[in-house]
């Protein structure tokens, strides 16, 4: 089921960021993304403009959250990648929207690729101010 998180799903949230976070960007020490956890939880996840769900048999599996027609974060519990369940997430953010930019690591290729399968198309490659690595600026439109 796909729907709109609620207030004390928040932690559960931060918790499959980290997971996903720590497989999806092993180039980026462990410790930047523990860090980060409790500011994920407190203040990026609850401060979306639409932060999207997709639950499982009662668990939650993955979540977009989007601020206006930016995507600021797209993760899917590590045990259920490669399944869809990004692009069923997707796919409703691109129903909701005109028009979508989002950033993604230069160097998760594999998010890359998912993204421009979608449609994205890359915009400019610029640095990450907290981790100094490559980020790259995507654009989608209808």
């Amino acid at each position: 089921m796909l729907r709109s998180a609620r207030p004390d799903e928040i932690p559960l949230l931060a918790d499959l960021w980290l997971r996903a976070s720590l497989r999806a960007h092993d180039f980026i020490p462990a410790e930047f993304w523990v860090s980060h956890r409790d500011a994920m939880a407190a203040e990026h996840l609850p401060e979306a403009d639409e932060l999207l769900v997709l639950e499982a048999e009662g668990r939650l599996i993955g979540f977009a959250a989007l601020n206006g027609e930016r995507l600021e974060a797209l993760f899917i519990d590590p045990e259920v990648q490669s399944y869809g369940y990004g692009s069923r997430l997707m796919a409703e953010a691109m129903a909701r929207h005109r028009r979508l930019t989002l950033c993604v690591f230069s160097r998760n290729v594999r998010a890359v690729s998912f993204y421009r399968r979608l449609g994205f198309r890359e915009l400019e490659e610029r640095l990450e101010p907290l981790t100094g690595e490559a980020e790259t600026l995507m654009l989608w439109e209808r």
